[in-house]
């Protein structure tokens, strides 16, 4: 009986986590190429990229705040108590999520900058930011999680109540090393472009001797865009890794606030709500702010591309966030329709789903090349090296490790089903 009751229903959850995998993969390509078609001499960079936020926060209000309200106002779910800090910490979370999508549009801008300065393709190092951030985040949600153990009403309580073990030092490890991978292939395309830099040069010095004139202007270009600074993106990268990194624990605990009983919707519809209307004021009534106060300009907006595709990749960031609260539902029931421990199956979401967002993200930068005004744009240009490869890998495996470490250990000291 239990095989039967527990059959289609013990792989629905497997759907949702690749649905929110898929979204958080392709959001950093998507929001890229939204803010470069909102991008133009008359708008400006900064009106560009703001108007690019605009549209991701304005995807949020209407996913994570309209739907779940709409949910509580025709009463198919009852609105939870509303407690304090299940409000305050839900829209600091989403706070945390709006601070992280704003940081992987100005790092994929700079990181654009920071290729042409080194003479390479502008996606070169672009690509290497979803990897970096999915790397970073589970370390830094795992660990703030070891040493913050908040309280039901009493948010302020630390310290280190068991020593990581084996899994989670292997994955931490694991992710430093592909990060490093990551970074040194980086450091590669560099010195191959250099190399084939010096040998164009030579022959074009060789042929152009009689006409000094052509080389001239080059230079001078090559020579203005060295003084970009390279590491910007890097900065962007690493706080969109903090951000994101430390949304997770804060969202489950100011979602735990607010609800009242295990497996409850109402509770986690109310902090999805909550995190919509951070982004609302973050990502809507900041930009809307700068540029109708006349702080930057509006940008130039020659087509619908630019809106289009920035509010796909906002649409894109919140339903990997929502699958995120809906897997967790339907891993519990699975699990429990099966006999089993309700942790069971929910404990592999996250590992999975942060896993498996860089290669997407990866796969989906080396195949789809979007032009301007031109966005079915597909092919493969060049594949990386091994290095890439292995770094990517290694920063996907030791996410698992990272996080499968932090949800067995939580599933550990979980009070037991009927206790």
């Amino acid at each position: 009986m239990s095989d039967q009751s527990g059959g289609k229903g013990s792989k629905a959850w497997l759907g949702i986590v690749a649905m929110a995998g898929l979204a958080w993969g392709t959001y950093v390509p998507v929001v890229f190429y939204g803010g470069k078609e909102l991008g133009g001499a008359a708008g400006g960079t900064e009106g560009a990229r703001l108007t690019s936020i605009l549209c991701v926060g304005l995807a949020y209000f209407v996913l994570a705040v309209l739907i779940p309200l709409g949910l509580f106002l025709t009463k198919k779910h009852a609105w939870p108590p509303l407690k304090p800090t299940g409000l305050a910490f839900s829209c600091l979370a989403g706070m945390m999520g709006a601070v992280g999508a704003i940081c992987v549009i100005f790092a994929s801008k700079a990181a654009v900058n920071a290729a042409k300065a080194a003479g390479l393709e502008a996606g070169s190092y672009r690509m290497l930011i979803a990897p970096l951030i999915f790397g970073l985040a589970p370390v830094i949600n795992t660990l703030v999680s070891l040493v913050w153990h908040p309280k039901p009403g009493s948010p302020w309580h630390f310290g280190l109540e068991k020593l990581p073990g084996a899994k989670l030092v292997a994955g931490i490890l694991l992710v430093g090393l592909g990060s490093a991978l990551v970074l040194f292939s980086k450091e590669q395309e560099e010195k191959r472009e250099r190399e084939r830099q010096v040998v164009t040069t030579s022959l074009t010095r060789e042929a152009t001797a009689a006409q000094p004139e052509i080389l001239t202007p080059t230079l001078a270009i090559t020579e203005s865009a060295i003084n970009y600074p390279a590491w910007e993106w890097l900065v962007f990268t690493g706080l969109a890794g903090l951000a994101w990194g430390t949304y997770v624990p804060i969202i489950f605990y100011g979602g735990q606030e607010l609800t009242t009983k295990p497996g409850e919707l109402g509770g986690r519809l109310l902090s999805i709500l909550c995190v919509g209307m951070a982004y609302f004021l973050l990502a809507v009534m900041l930009p809307v702010g700068l540029m109708g106060g006349g702080v930057f300009a509006w940008p130039q907006i020659n087509g619908p591309s630019g809106l289009l595709f920035s509010s796909l990749a906002g649409v894109a960031g919140a339903v990997g966030a929502i699958c995120v609260i809906f897997a967790s539902k339907a891993a519990v029931d699975a699990a429990k329709a099966e006999g089993k421990n309700p942790a069971t199956y929910r404990i592999f979401i996250a590992p999975i789903i942060f896993g498996v967002a860089p290669v997407i993200n990866t796969m989906v930068s080396l195949l789809w090349h979007p032009q301007a005004g031109d966005p079915l744009h597909f092919g493969i240009r060049h594949l990386p090296g091994w290095i890439l490869w292995a770094g990517i890998f290694a920063v996907g495996s030791g996410a698992f490790l990272v996080l499968l470490a932090k949800e067995q250990g939580e599933a550990a000291h979980a009070p037991k089903p009927g206790k």
